[in-house]
This record gives C-alpha cells, structure tokens and sequence, in this order.
C-alpha cells in the first residue's frame, strides 16, 4: 500500500512575494502581486511579469508514463492538517522493489520552468519527525496557465545543470533555503525530474478563469490563486485524457474533483475563525496554521457524502462523515437557526473504496453545533465524546468564524 502523503502546496510561491518585498530596494515600490479583489497577478509572482504566450494550451504528454501509474486521486480531498479541500490532485506510481528506479516525470507541453524549490521538512501536515527530502516545480505555458508538481524525488540533470553552484550544493546538503526563480525552457515530453515511493502532486492553474466558489480571495492571502485551479483533464488531448480518467475512480462531473464549495447565505465551504489570518493562519502557532480552518463540503470520490472537515477538534485536525448525511450544508441558512451534526468518521480511503472501520472508530464521535448568524458569519461549537441528545446550545467554548 502506498502511503497518502501530503504538503502544502505552492508555499514556495509565499516565500517568493515575502522575499522579494524584504530585498527590495530603499525607497522603490514593489508590485506584491495582489490585486485589489484579493486575487494575485502570477505572472508578476511567479513569472516575473516574463509570462509569455497565448491559448489555447494543450497537453500532449501525461504527468507520467500510464504504465507507471496505478491510480489517479482527485483534488478535494480534506485529511489531517488539510483541512480545506486541497488544490491538487495525486498521481500514485506503482509500488517499486527494493533497487528499481523512480519513475520519469514529465512536462505535459512546451513552456518554461519558473520556480524551482526543494523541502527536507515536511510542511502542512500533522505527520512529525520525518526525514523528507523533495523538489517542487511551476511551469509557465502561456501568460495564464501553469503546471504545479510536488514532491519529486529528484530533478533532471539537465533541469539541475541550469542552476547556478551554489543552488545545487544547498540541495545536495538538503539544507532548507528559499524557492529559486529561474526561466529554464522546457518542451513537451521531457523529463524535468522523477518520483517513487510516494505520489506526483499536479494542479493546473488558469488565470483566464475564475471559481465561484470562494467568495472573498482575500482571505487566502498569497494562497488566492486557488480561484484559478482547473480540472487539468480538460487540457489533455485524445486519447490521453481518455487514458487518463480510466485511471480516476471518480465518475462525476468536474471528473478531477472540486475545491470550491462557498454559496453565500449557506454553511457549505470553508470558513476560518476570527483573528487567525485566514488560510495562511498564525505560522508561528505550534498547533498549526490550519488551527482555525473548517469546512463543509463532499468526499472527494463521492460528492453525495457530505464531509465536516475541522482544524480543531479536541485539539487535532479532523475529518467527519455526518449521521443520515444530513442535513445538507448547502441548504442550510440562518433560518433554520441551531443546526447539530452527529460526527462519524466517513468508511472510505482516499482512493473512495470503502472499508471497514474498526470498533473505536464506529458510532458518533461527537456533535457540532452550527448557526448562521449573517451571510458570512458563523457560530461553531464542537462537542467530543456527545451525542445530539445531549446538546442542547452553545456555551462559553463557542467561536465565531467568517469567510
């Protein structure tokens, strides 16, 4: 069995815009990159303001070679410290022996690496003490649309040969340092790097489009251009794309899966508590960034599961199936006043099979207690241990959030 491992993606990208602002010369004005509806130029961000090219973009080459792959899982899965819906997808390698090479990856079609970055301490989840040692890409393929890869076992020698000395030697010390920004041209079908022993993190971003469902980027901070992320099959040409979904054990439409859940006037989508900086969150808060996240929305395999996905429950990360999978979030407002779910865990792994959960696993692991108070105003409590029967309003313990 391969292990679900999973980092924040795109932190690179907030170390970037962080960087430049301190290096930035006395006196002279820096384009942060933010625009004023909350969303982010990445063409300045990641490219530079160099973003070249127009649309439309195709793919020609898969991530990976099929053959290497044993399955697709899509972007919205919510686990552990990821308590949103996360922004990409996975492709999981087959398992390899002891001895055998990783496995190629490859640019999807023509473009220029932007951003180059390399992580020997895993980020963004509860997972502690472990040994990491990976590599992340942004491929720039026209002035609006980018491949993101994460965690890549190692780069191309002829990717590495485009950095400078000191660069390389900071990564053969696996010593943490800043992302590098860079603008190495690569064509489609070449291998930029390789991956084993763990998945192939992929999202593709488009900046010509926009998702609806968050309605204030401004709360993601230098995290807004989730807005952006697509469904990257869409881009795939025949008959890879077709290749490719038979690798997908999703069957519904969007088939790589959805992140954006917010309707305004409902519970559904993510939501983060008052005073906690939104999704970037309080960096320096052991407990973690994701401490005052929450999110209503469905399995990422099967949308009609409904999933409460918290930073904070009894102090850990959690993810929730509902009793009866009800009600709906999307069809609660402030109307219906106080709203409790009983909290069971969901009898699925990530790939959507079910399983069977073990015995202190099974039953009601405890209530939330939920009331819209305004459009973008919520009042949250949550109860382990107790069932609905013995809750019966908020107390003292409650929090606000907002979105």
């Amino acid at each position: 069995m391969i292990m679900l491992l999973v980092a924040v993606a795109f932190l690179p990208a907030v170390a970037v815009a962080q960087q430049a602002e301190r290096n930035a010369p006395r006196g002279k004005q820096v384009h942060s990159g933010t625009r004023a509806d909350g969303t982010l130029d990445l063409n300045q961000l990641w490219s530079r303001g160099r973003a070249e090219g127009k649309g439309p973009v195709r793919f020609t080459h898969s991530p990976m070679r099929l053959e290497d792959v044993e399955r697709i899982t899509p972007m919205g899965l919510m686990v552990g410290g990821h308590v949103c819906p996360i922004d990409h997808g996975y492709f999981y390698p087959k398992p390899l022996k002891p001895g055998e090479p990783h496995f190629d990856v490859y640019s999807p079609t023509d473009g220029f690496i932007v951003m180059v970055s390399h992580r020997t301490q895993l980020t963004g989840s509860t997972e502690q003490r472990r040994e990491y040692d990976d590599y992340a890409l942004h491929i720039e393929h026209s002035a609006t649309v980018y491949t993101f890869y994460d965690l890549l076992t190692s780069l191309d020698p002829a990717i590495l040969r485009e950095l400078d000395a000191s660069t390389r030697d900071r990564f053969t010390r696996k010593q943490m340092g800043p992302p590098i920004q860079v603008r190495i041209p690569v064509k489609a079908g070449q291998v930029v790097g390789k991956v084993g022993g763990r998945s192939l993190d992929m999202a593709v971003i488009d900046t010509s489009t926009r998702l609806k469902g968050f309605l204030t980027p401004s709360l993601y901070g230098h995290y807004a251009w989730r807005v952006h992320v697509v469904d990257p099959f869409v881009y795939f040409d025949q008959p890879l794309r077709s290749q490719l979904l038979k690798l997908n054990p999703r069957q519904v439409d969007p088939p790589f899966g959805k992140i954006d859940y917010d309707i305004d006037g409902r519970l559904v989508g993510n939501w983060f508590r008052e005073g906690r900086g939104g999704y970037p969150g309080d960096r320096r808060d052991p407990r973690g960034y994701w401490l005052g996240h929450l999110a209503f929305a469905y399995h990422h395999v099967d949308p009609s599961v409904v999933i409460v996905s918290m930073g904070d429950f009894d102090g850990r990360p959690r993810q929730f199936g509902v009793q009866g999978n009800g009600p709906d979030p999307a069809k609660v407002s402030a109307a219906d006043g106080l709203v409790k779910y009983d909290l069971v865990y969901a009898p699925f792994n990530s790939n959507g099979t079910p399983i069977e959960l073990g015995p202190q696993m099974r039953g009601v692991q405890g209530v939330l207690l939920v009331q819209l108070i305004e459009n973008r105003k919520l009042k949250v409590e949550a109860f382990p241990g107790k069932t609905v029967a013995a809750v019966t309003g908020f107390t003292k313990g409650a929090s606000s959030y907002e979105r």
